[in-house]
């Protein structure tokens, strides 16, 4: 038996029908890092200048105890296929569920591309 394949058709449809269901909003955070003149690395993320659209799976916050309680909350965000990102990037959430917020996060999972979406694990990064 030989396996299904998808045609170029059916994967734009699933490519619209995922990006139907991105009702969120954000800006990608671009890293770079520059040297200063002791030699320190000096880390900075540039927010892009248009914003795309995003879906944002919520997950459970949990605290970890040691000597300073910490309190980790982590997401899933999902975005168009094509859409450039890399690891070391941030996401900037600023559009959620119809609210408007300010939310940035680090990537903390590979980067997954599927067919509809590209997808990766993030964590609240609380300035």
């Amino acid at each position: 038996m030989t396996p299904q394949i998808w045609t170029e058709t059916e994967k734009d449809k699933m490519r619209e029908a995922a990006e139907w269901h991105m009702a969120d909003e954000g800006y990608r955070k671009v890293w770079s890092v520059t040297i200063d003149e002791v030699g320190d690395d000096i880390e900075t993320w540039t927010q892009a200048a248009s914003p795309t659209p995003c879906g944002i799976e919520a997950h459970e916050g949990r605290e970890n105890k040691s000597d300073l309680t910490t309190t980790t909350y982590e997401i899933t965000i999902r975005l168009p296929v094509g859409f450039e990102i890399d690891q070391k990037d941030h996401f900037l959430i600023t559009s959620f569920r119809g609210d408007v917020v300010s939310w940035e996060y680090e990537i903390t999972t590979p980067i997954q591309a599927g067919v509809s979406a590209i997808r990766f694990g993030a964590r609240k990064i609380e300035h």
